[in-house]
């Protein structure tokens, strides 16, 4: 189990940008026209709240991936099951739809 969320979290780390957050050390928010602004206007660049956000909704779908995958195991308890499934495919949705709409708001970022 400690192997699993290990991996779990390593994948999320690299796919998040956890690399270029290190390597490259950038801000959290940036200054824009009209306030400040935490969505990098260029594709190739990130701010820190973007990969922070990245990280969390990655794993939020393990975690729903993992919560619908244990509701399996508990398929004496109809009620438990139907409910752990449940939540483990709102949470996979979530994260689905957290990362598109952070991916939009990136393109609406280097449009305008």
């Amino acid at each position: 189990m400690l192997v699993t969320a290990s991996v779990v979290l390593f994948t999320a780390f690299i796919v998040g940008g956890g690399i270029y957050d290190i390597l490259d050390n950038p801000p959290a928010i940036l200054p824009g026209p009209q306030g400040w602004i935490t969505v990098h206007p260029y594709m190739s660049e990130q701010t820190l709240n973007e990969s922070l956000l990245s990280m969390v909704l990655t794993v939020s779908a393990f975690a729903g991936l993992f919560v619908s995958y244990r509701s399996t195991q508990v398929a004496y308890d109809t009620r438990r099951a139907t409910t752990m499934l449940i939540l483990g495919i709102a949470l996979i949705l979530m994260a689905l739809a957290g990362s598109h709409y952070l991916l939009i708001l990136k393109r609406l970022a280097a449009q305008g």
